[in-house]
């Protein structure tokens, strides 16, 4: 199997991040809560999230189904 150089793998990471992730500063804003609110949700497992350079990123849908059911 081939395997892709650095470059390539970063680009197309970047490129699904940008389309299904947002960061914990914007979800923070769209919830209203705060990041360690948001920190502890992550920990229960009711965000998917990762973290990447020093930032979390979480799932889209995750935190659009979290502020329906929390409005």
């Amino acid at each position: 199997m081939q395997r892709m150089t650095k470059r390539v793998r970063c680009q197309s990471d970047k490129a699904n991040k940008e389309d299904n992730y947002m960061s914990l500063p914007d979800a923070c804003k769209l919830l209203f809560l705060t990041e360690s609110t948001i920190r502890y949700h992550i920990i229960r497992k009711r965000f998917k999230a990762f973290k990447s350079g020093g930032k979390w990123y979480l799932k889209k849908d995750d935190v659009e189904t979290f502020k329906k059911w929390s409005a």
